[in-house]
């Protein structure tokens, strides 16, 4: 062999040895990284309970009232925390129509049930009556009962396929997300996918804040309420305090106290939505978001919802 050739050789096996080198020192690296960020990342998550440890305590040390929560839900809330900078949104939780009340009263009253279907083929859902019948099913006790004896029943089909629905209320998004699923699965309809539950519906089923309502509820609620009385309630740049206070005739006022579509309504917010976003140094930002009832001072459905890091 060749000087020349020799040399070609050592330089070829110098370059392999290189970069071999240089890809053991890459996934090193990137292991590294990856580890830093996870610590950076636990890390956060620890500094963010901390940190919310405190607001709570401070949340807990104020007397929220109306007409605080009304102004409070216009815009965010700067708060100094330590070594955090806070942004707080305060809304009523209170403001949307409760869907299991809604879906009960469908089942005692077929009137009801027809303003249901409405609705949704307002949003151009292809088999209204199957998806109301879905919703029907799951929190019907007595229908559920009666389908251990027969499990014959046409419109029970996701009570037989999953056992799970007979539990007499609709729990969550989660639990709402599997019945849409098996509708989708079932007729093939991607507008179920379109239709706003989240804007329009809630799980609970408090009494409905009239100072928070929006106006596409209110057309829902109140749909042969005059569009005056309508725009006035929804635009009202003050508090109710009362429900006399509410401009509602004679007529409305009966059907209230009785209650329409399986709501009842107020003017006192009791669970209140809250949101946090939290800017630690120049670290991290976290969003938070849960549920807090002002009478108990107790939270619930407390998420970090996203971490950032910087």
């Amino acid at each position: 062999m060749t000087m020349k050739k020799k040399n070609g050789v050592v330089l070829f096996v110098t370059l392999m040895m290189i970069l071999l080198l240089m890809s053991v020192v890459s996934i090193f690296l990137n292991k590294t990284k990856e580890s830093k960020d996870k610590v950076t990342t636990i890390f956060a998550m620890t500094q963010t309970n901390a940190v919310m440890h405190n607001l709570l305590a401070y949340l807990n040390t104020l007397e929220f009232d109306e007409f605080m929560i009304f102004y409070a839900s216009q815009m965010a809330i700067p708060l100094n925390l330590g070594d955090s900078n806070i942004f707080f949104k305060l809304d009523s939780n209170q403001k949307n129509i409760g869907l299991n009340s809604l879906i009960n009263a469908s089942i005692k009253d077929n009137i009801i049930s027809d303003q249901f279907i409405f609705l949704l083929l307002q949003y151009k859902i292809q088999n209204p009556e199957f998806f109301l019948d879905l919703l029907k099913d799951t929190v019907d006790i007595e229908k559920n009962d009666a389908l251990e004896e027969s499990r014959n029943a046409s419109d029970s089909e996701i009570i037989i396929e999953y056992p799970i629905f007979r539990n007499g209320k609709i729990y969550n998004k989660i639990h709402l997300d599997m019945i849409i699923d098996y509708y989708f699965k079932e007729t093939g309809d991607p507008e179920i996918y379109n239709f706003p539950f989240e804007k329009l519906f809630s799980f609970e089923d408090y009494p409905i804040d009239l100072n928070f309502i929006s106006l596409e509820i209110m057309g829902i609620l109140f749909e042969d309420l005059n569009g005056y009385t309508i725009t006035t309630i929804n635009e009202n740049e003050f508090v109710y305090e009362e429900m006399e206070d509410v401009p509602f005739d004679a007529y409305y006022r009966k059907k209230i106290d009785k209650g329409i579509l399986g709501q009842s309504f107020t003017t006192k917010t009791k669970f209140l939505k809250i949101q946090i976003t939290l800017i630690y140094l120049e670290q991290f930002e976290s969003k938070i978001s849960f549920k807090y009832d002002i009478t108990s001072k107790k939270i619930s459905d407390y998420t970090i919802e996203d971490i950032l890091l910087k």
